[in-house]
């Protein structure tokens, strides 16, 4: 479970940067955000769920590839999900997904 854990946090990145969305909803990779120790202790304690349950509970097609690292932040004392994705035709946008149940 660990080095599963250890490979969903680090997701295979396709691009050698992370993306500049340009949306004022776009979390920056160091806004809030927490480290692999402290997400996979905060999924031990079960007050997260991992990536691919969040992604499942959200309805997220597998057709999405993740471009960035999938990474846990912290926005108004909620924890979320933050990945850039591409879509099957190419679009790019910047998925950010409650970390404990799934909403937008």
């Amino acid at each position: 479970m660990a080095s599963h854990l250890i490979n969903l946090c680090l997701a295979t990145i396709i691009a050698s940067t992370v993306l500049a969305l340009g949306s004022a909803g776009t979390v920056r990779a160091a806004d809030g955000c927490i480290d692999n120790r402290e997400v996979q202790a905060l999924i031990a304690a079960r007050q997260i769920k991992t990536w691919p349950a969040i992604k499942a509970l959200a309805g997220i097609s597998d057709a999405f590839t993740e471009i960035s690292r999938v990474q846990v932040c912290e926005r108004g004392g909620q924890r979320y999900y933050v990945v850039n994705v591409q879509g099957p035709h190419g679009d790019v946008r910047q998925l950010v997904v409650n970390a404990v149940d799934g909403s937008h």
